[in-house]
């Protein structure tokens, strides 16, 4: 029998007939590594769910034009700051947004302007409504969303000038006068209340501000990169323009997720510690029971390394057995957790499986560190006598 095959042999049997001590090896690695697994999957779920929910609040990334701003005063006498108009051109924010790569991110393009409506101006807004049932999921309209033709009211403004979903206003602007029909009544509970809502090219060609808009907003993917790093990478492509992050948005995301990776990081250290010391002391009983053994081997011309070796090989076969049944527990866990806890189907990630064997197989050899030493300085004449010794000299 070749040397490899006979310390395969011995492996094997030394395994075999300590089953009870190498499942219990193997159970305590598993249950390290499914917790890393679990908790992984778990926290890359939240992350995924808590970006969808915050979806809901809206754009996390704003763009206005730098306005021009006057101060008006003379001597030591400050009367203020005059804001003259100023807008965006269309054409360089959808152009800027595609360089980005952010072409296909949700945003919504608004140009805010007055029109002459009876005896009075009213605020009116230019959007595209696709992009706005999108990104505002929240508003609640009373009647339909505007077709061709058609607008939304606040519901402020709609009481105030006494209107209702099918009258027809004539607005009148700088350039031209438009007829526009209400089509519903929108409620936010926001400033949306107070304006009037109708297509934006309708209101560019009203006030003669073709290409033009005064904001879009944009919702960016808050878990891949920070608000606060694309709004700077827009800024550079838009220099005539402010991109601002939204902080109210992005701060509960950027938050939130932090502080459930550490609660589940702080968790996982724990269990992980408590794991290895269990696996240190059950490997170092092995070594103070198989002390005979280890001198009959020394006895019968093998040499430390052939002794260290074979307890290397024992430790890898636990590591690896321990790894791929916590990772299949630790999915376990995870799917169950994600449908009871979070409502929602769990997720079978395999790129957590070297993650698995990876924390199995570490525990193994780190909490076998004494073990291995003990083996390597153990005296085989005292072993066959039964004293389980190290002596520094062996």
């Amino acid at each position: 029998m070749g040397r490899g095959r006979w310390l395969f042999h011995i492996m094997a049997r030394s395994l075999f007939w300590r089953r009870g001590r190498s499942l219990l090896l193997v159970l305590m690695l598993a249950m390290a590594s499914s917790l890393v697994t679990a908790l992984g999957v778990i926290s890359a779920s939240i992350g995924t769910r808590v970006t969808q929910e915050l979806q809901r609040y809206g754009a996390n990334v704003v763009i206005v034009p730098a306005a021009a701003r006057m101060d008006v005063g003379s001597g030591g006498m400050n009367f203020g700051v005059v804001s003259e108009p100023a807008y965006l051109d269309e054409g360089a924010v959808e152009q800027a947004l595609a360089s980005a790569g952010l072409g296909q991110a949700a945003h919504s393009l608004h140009l805010r302007s007055a029109l002459h409506y009876g005896n009075a101006d009213v605020p009116v807004e230019g959007v595209h409504f696709d992009q706005i049932r999108k990104l505002f999921p929240w508003w609640q309209v009373q009647g339909e969303w505007p077709t061709a033709g058609g607008a939304v009211v606040g519901r402020d403004l709609a009481a105030r000038l006494r209107l209702k979903t099918g009258d027809i206003l004539r607005l009148k602007g700088v350039a031209t006068e438009i007829s526009v029909r209400i089509d519903g009544i929108v409620a936010t509970g926001g400033e949306e209340d107070r304006s009037l809502y109708l297509d934006l090219p309708a209101l560019q060609e009203a006030a003669h501000l073709s290409g033009r808009v005064t904001q879009v907003r944009l919702l960016t993917d808050a878990g891949r990169e920070k608000p606060a790093a694309t709004a700077a990478r827009i800024q550079t492509l838009l220099p005539g323009a402010s991109v601002r992050e939204v902080r109210q948005v992005a701060s509960t995301s950027e938050g939130l997720l932090r502080k459930v990776q550490l609660l589940l990081l702080i968790v996982t250290l724990v269990v992980v510690v408590a794991c290895g010391a269990s696996v240190a002391g059950t490997m170092g009983s092995t070594v103070l029971e198989r002390s005979r053994e280890i001198g009959l081997l020394k006895a019968l011309g093998g040499t430390r390394g052939h002794v260290l070796l074979l307890f290397v090989i024992e430790a890898v076969v636990l590591g690896v057995l321990g790894g791929v049944a916590g990772f299949l527990a630790g999915s376990g866990i995870a799917f169950l957790a994600a449908w009871s806890v979070f409502a929602t189907a769990g997720e079978f990630l395999p790129r957590f499986i070297p993650a698995a064997l990876g924390v199995s197989l570490l525990l193994a050899f780190v909490s076998s560190a004494g073990s291995f030493m003990a083996v390597f300085r153990l005296d085989p004449v005292a072993s066959l006598r039964g004293e389980y010794h190290a002596h520094e000299n062996a």
